[in-house]
This record gives structure tokens, sequence and C-alpha cells, in this order.
């Protein structure tokens, strides 16, 4: 498993939890605002393999944390594109910590067969934008059907899961909203970020910006008319 990063301790990225944060290296996706780029991009990943956490100082370095820690979110990147990933999470699992799995929903496969296993418990999928703006936002040609189909997979799981949007003026609106409120419509959370260009990928999202507060509680308004719960993060 490519490990890049660690966050020793988080107490927002989990709700309700302790926990940390590995980051995967790697993803199908290249959106302009992702603000892990260096995970991202294959020039900035070669810069950084001699940087790679091996998986033996993951392991340890739980170990230290056993009693300290509720459990673990594995973010990326992209996780899902690793073949390793279940193998690495049923180790998690066995020093009895819980998992937060943060996906794009591309690899439905993946998310299907953890579910079955009982390895994840809890996980956010990504949902970009519309169906109709997706490929101009994460930079790549998608196959819809496989968000579409982790959407369904997720909310008949029957674990704990959030959908959620990096909100970025010029590509989010109020039509935008609520076609991806309507989207995972009877979600149990749906939660909005608000866009922050300290660190992106694409230099060209230096020069775009967020909402305001008010705004964002206006995007609010709109999401609730479709899901349970919907959470904002400025």
């Amino acid at each position: 498993m490519l490990i890049g990063g660690i966050h020793t301790l988080t107490l927002l990225d989990y709700p309700g939890k302790v926990a940390c944060i590995l980051f995967t290296v790697g993803c199908n996706m290249r959106c302009g605002y992702c603000h892990n780029a260096e995970f991202v991009l294959p020039e900035s990943i070669k810069k950084l393999q001699g940087d790679f956490i091996p998986e033996e100082k993951v392991f340890n370095f739980l170990e230290t944390r056993k009693g300290f820690l509720d459990g673990v979110v594995i973010t990326g990147g992209e996780p899902t594109i690793h073949p390793d990933l279940e193998k690495f999470i049923r180790k998690i699992k066995e020093m009895g910590f819980l998992v937060k799995l943060d996906s794009n929903g591309t690899n439905p496969e993946v998310l299907e067969h953890l579910f079955l296993q009982n390895l994840i418990d809890y996980v956010a999928m990504d949902i970009k934008a519309s169906e109709a703006k997706y490929d101009a936002l994460t930079g790549v040609r998608n196959n819809f059907a496989k968000i579409q189909k982790s959407r369904d997979l997720i909310m008949k799981s029957g674990i704990a899961y959030e959908f959620r949007t990096t909100v970025v003026r010029g590509y989010h609106d109020d039509t935008e909203i609520e076609h991806i409120a309507k989207f995972c419509k009877g979600a149990h959370q749906y939660t909005l970020q608000n866009f922050r260009s300290v660190k992106v990928l694409d230099p060209v999202f230096k020069r775009k910006h967020g909402f305001t507060e008010k705004e964002l509680q206006h995007f609010k308004n709109i999401a609730g008319k479709y899901v349970k719960k919907v959470v904002v993060f400025n």
C-alpha cells in the first residue's frame, strides 16, 4: 500500500470519533481544486517516492495509539485504486480500530466487496457536481453510471455514511446544488465544504473563490429539501 502521509490526530474527519488520517498515493481524477495534489499528480508522486511511509511504520504507529484512537480515516488520492486495499484495511480492523473510507465513488465493485466483508464502518463519498458538469470539474472522462452505483450501494449498505461536495464559485450555484441534492435524495447526511484556494492542483483555481456564510446557508436550505441532514464546513 502506498502511503504518502499520516495526520496523527483528527477530531473532525471521523464524526464523533478520535482518529488519525492515512493518505494513499494516486488518484484517477484531476479535480482542479484538490488540496492533496502531491498525492495525485504523477510528477509530484515521483518526487515523493523516497518519502513513502512503509506499511510496517504505519502499523507500528497504530500499535502505539491503541486505547487512544477510535478509528483510522483512509483518504487520498483515491484509496480504491489500490489492489491491496482490502488486505491493508483488514490489518487495521484486526488491531481493533474502526475504519472510515473516503472515496470518489468510481470503483463501486471495490466498495461493494469491502461492505460485504464488513471492513468499513463509515464511508464518505464525494459527489463533485451534477452529471452534466462532472467531467469538467474532475478533469477526466467519467462513467457516471459507476458514480450512481456507488451511491446506491452506500445508501443500502447499513453503515454510517455521508455524501459531500466541495463548492466552488463559478462551478456551483443554486441549480447545481439542487441537482446534486436530488441525486442523493433521502441520504442520511450531505456535507457542503467551502472551497479554499490555499492549496490546489490546478493553478487556475488559485483565482477561484468559495462562498459567504450566508450563501452556504442558502445552499443548505436548498439541499435540506431532499436529504435528512445537511452539514456545512466553511
